[in-house]
């Protein structure tokens, strides 16, 4: 049988034979025994002596034994009573209490020994919440973290309520651009916007639905901030709130991170996607509800951002389908599954191909050919996207010399991916790379979007002019979709300016589209820029373009993506001109 010696110790230490007080009442005893015997010997053997003691004698002598070693009992017992105090206070630390209070009081040796042991007390409480802070406090935004939540949840497995998701839209894009530091406080600002603008509470309100030590929620009706993980952060109503009250706090907070953030001299933009899911659910727990509500949020995501999505079945069958997909991603570029599709892009002057443009597409071995739309934003996290564009760059890089030997001098168009143009050294990085594969960067349109070029313009000032520098033909993609910021654009070096199809696809039924569309490209024009139009789909749509003066046509009525083979065999037949039809 196993023995708990540390219990034993405990019993023993300080008692019986080993008590102090104790052993100097038997010590005392002792002496004074030995000193009586002494007396009593002389007295009896010693020829000199005519006095014996009677028995009244040894009555007084055992007496004043007894008294010695009483009197001794008693002062030893108040000498060691403090220390008694200090043994019993330094248990109740041990067993985890650490506001026990030393009562030891006293001028002595112990009662500085009991001052050195406050002091030691003191040091350790403050380490103690020192840790606490670090393990249950985010040291960026000053709120509850993911380990609090995870407490929470794991203590109340019953706890009714919702859990709302949240994700900043755009935050990767501007700490890449600008830097953690800006990032950081960022992070800070809207952590405080979401408290008090959104679910208008301070950290104080949410401290006191928090017991300090334990965690444990106090009391219904408690809405807490957390900070997840990165730019996200989830709120956890408690209590017996219904949809529609969730929905406006979900509402709030969307709108709290609406307006731009001032941060220095910088304006930075970002926005909110909210994924709500109902705490209480018979068929899960408060662990898979956390979850659920990640998944409505990455539904929010995908319905243009900047608004909330309620957790359902269906969104449980796509996370599945998003997980498989991340999975097949880790081996999609090393297994040549991504490739590159290209679309002519015609221009009206001459009815001829001035160009194409390199469109990614996954190949996968069980789902087929795999458009943009169904897997970049899955990918995207991470260094997905950056993976991608450098994949789609060397295959395109590849191709350019066969384009060539086929007789195809017209450029290629690449986009950039936003991840890439954050980096410092992109322009040279991406020089020095294409010219290591042997290709001239004048073979190479590079299209940067407008929300990218927007978030830092000097930046891409930067680097515009270098790959305009280095040969390179430069484009604006998804102008009209973005912040259409024309005075910053006009800073910009670029040749050409790219009209997003969102605009192209109602130009034949919308008079205000035509009006847009006809001002681009008159801006465009007085500024020196070529003008695309992208998603020309109808005939119609393409005479509406033709009038308004664009330069440059792009869409399946012209043109379907192919593979490289097929624009191989394509190329060698001649081009069919670009009739005009009335309307």
């Amino acid at each position: 049988m196993e023995v708990d010696t540390e219990l034993i110790t405990g019993r023993i230490l300080g008692r019986g034979l080993n008590s102090l007080r104790v052993r100097f009442t038997l010590m005392i005893g002792t002496f004074c025994s030995i000193v009586a015997a002494l007396v009593f010997y002389l007295l009896e053997a010693g020829s000199d002596f005519t006095h014996t003691l009677t028995t009244l004698g040894y009555i007084k002598l055992v007496a004043s034994i007894a008294a010695a070693s009483g009197f001794t009992y008693y002062m030893t017992g108040r000498l060691t009573r403090p220390i008694q105090n200090l043994k019993a206070s330094t248990e109740a630390i041990a067993s985890g209490d650490y506001s026990a209070v030393v009562t030891v009081d006293c001028n002595c040796e112990v009662g500085g020994l009991a001052e050195s042991f406050r002091k030691m007390v003191a040091r350790l409480n403050d380490n103690v919440s020192k840790i606490n802070t670090l393990a249950y406090e985010d040291g960026v935004t000053g709120l509850p973290n993911r380990a609090v939540l995870s407490e929470i949840i794991d203590r109340n497995p019953d706890l009714k309520g919702h859990v709302l998701f949240i994700d900043l839209d755009r935050f990767k894009q501007v700490n890449d651009l600008y830097g953690h530091q800006v990032g950081d406080t960022l992070l800070q600002m809207a952590a405080t916007r979401m408290m008090v603008d959104g679910l208008e509470i301070t950290l104080d309100g949410m401290n006191r639905c928090l017991t300090p030590e334990s965690v444990n929620l106090e009391s219904a009706g408690c809405q807490l901030l957390f900070r997840f993980a990165g730019d996200e952060f989830v709120v956890l109503v408690t209590g017996s709130a219904g949809d529609k009250d969730v929905t406006d706090i979900a509402q709030q907070i969307i709108r709290s991170l609406a307006e731009p953030f001032v941060i220095g001299e910088r304006q930075v933009q970002i926005g909110a996607s909210v994924g709500i899911a109902v705490l209480g659910d018979e068929a899960v727990d408060a662990a898979d509800t956390l979850k659920y509500a990640d998944m409505a949020m990455y539904e929010a995501k995908s319905r243009g951002r900047g608004t909330y999505a309620f957790f359902d079945d269906q969104m449980r069958d796509r996370a599945t389908d998003r997980c498989e997909l991340e999975r097949d991603f880790l081996h999609a570029i090393a297994n040549d599954e991504i490739i590159v599709h290209y679309q002519p892009k015609i221009n009206l002057a001459s009815n001829s191909v001035e160009g194409y443009e390199a469109l990614v597409r996954w190949a996968h071995p069980t789902r087929g050919l795999l458009y943009p739309g169904s897997f970049l934003d899955v990918v995207g996290t991470g260094d997905g996207l950056e993976r991608i564009g450098r994949k789609v760059m060397s295959i395109v890089a590849t191709d350019i010399p066969k384009l060539r030997a086929s007789g195809i001098s017209c450029r290629v168009a690449v986009n950039v991916c936003p991840t890439q143009f954050a980096d410092d050294e992109f322009a040279d990085r991406l020089t020095d790379y294409v010219k290591s594969l042997g290709v001239a960067p004048s073979n190479f349109e590079l299209e940067v979007t407008e929300a990218v070029a927007m978030l830092d313009v000097e930046k891409a000032r930067k680097h515009l002019l270098a790959l305009k520098s280095a040969g390179f033909k430069l484009s604006i993609d998804d102008f009209g979709m973005g912040f259409s910021n024309l005075a910053q654009l006009s800073k910009l070096p670029y040749d050409s300016l790219k009209i997003d199809r969102s605009l192209i696809s109602d130009i034949v039924t919308n008079h205000d589209s035509r009006i847009i569309v006809s001002a681009i490209v008159s801006m465009a024009h007085g500024l020196g820029h070529t003008v695309v139009a992208e998603g020309v789909e109808t005939a119609t749509q393409l005479e509406i373009l033709r009038l308004l003066g664009c330069d440059t046509l792009q869409g399946y009525y012209l043109g379907i993506p192919v593979p490289f083979i097929d624009l191989i065999a394509e190329a060698s037949r001649p081009t069919e001109p670009v009739a005009a039809v009335g309307f």
